[in-house]
């Protein structure tokens, strides 16, 4: 038996044509401008070494490349259902396979563009008893899993989200080497401080920052939310502490609501903290 096909549901995708789905639109640009050509030394960091050109995406490519990738695996799970109803077509199963692989393809060129982030947190954590390596395979691991969950149609880039899964997944990571080793390891943010300056990439920095300020703004959602709208944001966001991404369904089931009311009560809760947001940090919430 065929297993699901994993994607993130999107009401545009129901009535949506491939072209719309699968083009870039007219003048946008995969890759952020500023950054297409740089390039990014790596001394030290052994295989890594060879990776010295990682183009950083645009929101606007960020947008067409998770939506293009969820976009084939929805396409992907039709086909899955319509070969449980027949006879095992062979045009089916290479139209399925099809499907799947160019889906992975987009999802390698997204963790590639990212690649950047988990080589710069790996190196300020490979300073403690972790090796760079190790922190690399594990760090690998979690933004495949992290691209795999993330929902592009909510207004947030890929790569606040991205930190902070890979982030905090080093924390373990590096709180289990140092009880294997007897290390001592300081925790999160005083950590990250006493990382030499001459290591750190600035646009890492930046996203690191990001993530710092959006978990502190995270935990104030009640000051505007109500219990309701704060449920429909944890789950949809995945901010629970198994960090496990809902859908609508699943949410209208918890909350003994439609669907439909959920996908109202989920628009008009970011709504309310792109405002609240944009009061507290101008210009952390990006139209």
């Amino acid at each position: 038996m065929i297993e699901p096909v994993i994607f993130i549901e999107n009401g545009s995708f129901q009535n949506a044509s491939s072209d719309d789905m699968l083009s870039l639109p007219v003048g946008s640009s995969i890759y952020a401008d500023c950054v297409q050509n740089e390039m990014m030394q790596l001394d030290g960091v052994g295989d890594f070494e060879m990776l010295t050109d990682l183009p950083l995406l645009s929101p606007e490519g960020e947008t067409f490349l998770f939506r293009k990738m969820n976009y084939m695996r929805f396409q992907a799970e039709r086909v899955r259902l319509l070969l449980l109803n027949s006879t095992g077509s062979r045009k089916l199963q290479n139209t399925l396979r099809s499907l799947l692989h160019d889906a992975e393809s987009v999802r390698n060129h997204i963790a590639q563009c990212n690649l950047r982030l988990v080589i710069s947190l790996a190196r300020k954590f490979s300073n403690s008893s972790c090796d760079f390596d190790e922190l690399m395979s594990e760090g690998n691991e979690i933004l495949l899993k992290a691209i795999t969950k993330f929902d592009f149609s909510r207004g947030f880039r890929f790569s606040t989200y991205a930190t902070h899964s890979v982030q905090r997944h080093f924390y373990r990571f590096a709180q289990r080497q140092k009880r294997r080793n007897s290390v001592e390891f300081k925790s999160g943010v005083e950590f990250l401080n006493e990382v030499p300056a001459t290591e750190e990439d600035p646009v890492i920095s930046e996203w690191v920052r990001e993530e710092h300020r959006v978990s502190e703004l995270i935990m104030r959602m009640a000051e505007c939310l109500d219990e309701r709208e704060q449920m429909v944001i944890v789950g949809r966001f995945g901010l629970s502490e198994n960090r496990v991404v809902k859908t609508l369904r699943e949410l209208a089931t918890d909350l003994g609501l439609s669907k439909e009311r959920v996908r109202q009560l989920q628009i008009a809760a970011v709504d309310k903290l792109r405002e609240f947001f944009e009061e507290l940090e101008p210009g952390l919430v990006s139209t």
